[in-house]
């Protein structure tokens, strides 16, 4: 059975994929970097450039995925966004987000639906799905994959497992890539690999709830009951 994981080349997909294999698991990693510009480090797994934005690569990847099936679980992690005010926003911007966000996703939650029959789906949004100032139009793109992801969870339910995962702000460079200015809450940020084991751990677990937030205290907690450091 093979893991299905996007936005792999960079941040919290790389790190899960890391996890994977060195676990023995059996990988399939999309992202939008090309192979040629992949960190020296990047694992051994099947790997898919991809731009997400663009319906037709995203409709290559899912045949990709889909001819390697059965899928064990699919991960869809990869995600846009820009730190300003709506006002400053392009058509042209607001658009490619949504497209990265949500679309790509929703098709891809749509091809891949018969080779994930007894797996799961994990959608990972982010806690600006309550709203983030600054952050308009990828809040309200994490907030319609949170809508999608719930009520493919009841349309799915006793089949494949579909679980929203909202984590914290991740140290993982993307809030300086998409305008943000570092500050002091940098020091709150989640670390990377921690946080993509915690992600995993909870779509792996037999019993949880559909849509869960993965923040600095529950990754903490988890780390003080297993007495690790």
């Amino acid at each position: 059975m093979v893991w299905f994981i996007t936005g792999a080349s960079h941040g919290l997909g790389l790190e899960m994929v890391h996890l994977l294999v060195a676990r023995g698991e059996r990988v399939l990693a999309s992202g939008r970097r090309a192979v040629t510009e992949l960190p020296a480090d990047f694992p051994d797994c099947a790997y898919h450039a991809c731009d997400l934005a663009d319906p037709n690569a995203v409709a290559r990847l899912r045949d990709w995925a889909a001819a390697h099936g059965p899928l064990r679980a699919t991960v869809l992690n990869a995600g846009a966004g820009h730190f300003r005010p709506l006002t400053q926003e392009t058509a042209q911007d607001i658009d490619t987000v949504l497209a990265i966000n949500l679309n790509a996703n929703i098709t891809l939650a749509h091809g891949l639906r018969a080779v994930l029959s007894g797996g799961r789906l994990g959608l990972i949004g982010s806690v600006a799905h309550k709203g983030a100032a600054g952050m308009p139009v990828y809040s309200a793109s994490k907030a319609a994959l949170d809508g999608f992801g719930r009520a493919l969870a009841e349309e799915w339910r006793g089949d494949v497992r579909v679980r929203v995962l909202h984590p914290g702000p991740v140290a993982t460079g993307m809030a300086e890539r998409a305008g943000r200015k570092p500050d002091f809450a940098d020091r709150l940020f989640l670390p990377p690999r921690i946080t993509a084991a915690a992600l995993l751990r909870a779509l792996d677990a037999p019993r949880g709830a559909d849509r869960q937030t993965v923040s600095f205290l529950r990754v903490g907690m988890h780390r003080l009951l297993r007495g690790t450091t």
